[in-house]
């Protein structure tokens, strides 16, 4: 009876815990926002930050004669993640955008929350784009450290 109780009192505490962590939130039942969303290969090479955050979409569109791009991150745990994010910027060439440079940017996602990174193209003959994820603790550990980082491209 008492290794029932303490169960019941864990599997509460974990309930209760992870309800503090997570965001509600509320949007239109019937959204009328068509996005323009395209297909995207993953290189995943952080499995820390992986199991714990996903890309769900990535929508992309323009803003006057550059591209932008919007991606849909949502965590798939209870606690709040730490981040960091890059995009870099491909000129129709195959060749990288150097400038401006690309720069870390860190965030944090809620437990269980659903958030959008979006950045627009620095110059007019950028066609595509590749955004780098890392955990805050790898981006600490490589980034930090003087090291060229590897990350999620998507």
């Amino acid at each position: 009876m008492k290794t029932v109780c303490y169960s019941l009192l864990a599997v509460i505490t974990l309930a209760v815990l992870s309800g503090c962590n997570s965001v509600n939130t509320v949007e239109p039942a019937n959204p009328k926002a068509e996005p323009n969303l395209i297909a995207i290969k993953k290189v995943e090479t952080d499995p820390a930050l992986a199991r714990k955050v996903s890309v769900v979409d990535v929508n992309e569109g323009s803003r006057g004669d550059l591209l932008f791009v919007q991606v849909q991150l949502e965590n798939e745990n209870y606690g709040p993640e730490d981040f960091n994010y890059q995009f870099t910027w491909i000129e129709q060439d195959g060749f990288e955008v150097q400038s401006p440079p690309a720069i870390w940017k860190s965030g944090v996602i809620l437990g269980r929350e659903s958030i959008y990174l979006q950045n627009i193209a620095p110059n007019p003959r950028v066609v595509d784009f590749r955004l780098k994820l890392l955990a805050r603790e790898t981006y600490n550990a490589t980034v930090g450290q003087g090291t060229r980082p590897r990350g999620r491209s998507y």
